[in-house]
């Protein structure tokens, strides 16, 4: 049981993560600010993740939709605090061009959420 659900929380986050990422630099690429893509791309990102946690990775949970939304918030919003501020570094000093610069944050940030979900968002 637990290791299905590792397996399948893997794969959501996986899925979430390439969302956010395509989203992100398919608007960057259209010449929206990365601060300002990250934010959309979070957004699409975030309703996958938690649909696809809640319904798939933890399916038969007894926990209600709005419990696990009020503990999976906060986490996906700390998440994307280090994303977006992860990325404002390496983009406004010019450390990493936007698309390489997204994709690092992004992958940082999933690791930590994945953490912290796995500890307490879903439990």
């Amino acid at each position: 049981m637990i290791l299905r659900q590792a397996v399948r929380f893997g794969l959501i986050g996986i899925v979430a993560t390439l969302v956010h990422m395509v989203v992100g630099a398919g608007l960057i690429a259209l010449s929206w600010p990365p601060l300002l893509a990250n934010v959309a791309a979070f957004c699409v990102a975030f309703l996958v993740s938690f649909g696809g946690h809640f319904w798939y990775s933890f399916a038969g949970h007894s926990a209600t939709i709005m419990g696990s939304l009020k503990r999976f918030l906060p986490v996906a919003l700390l998440g994307f605090g280090v994303n977006q501020s992860l990325l404002a570094l390496l983009t406004l000093t010019g450390m990493l061009p936007a698309t390489p610069a997204l994709m690092l944050s992004t992958g940082v940030a999933a690791v930590g959420t994945f953490i912290l979900s796995r500890l307490w968002a879903f439990r």
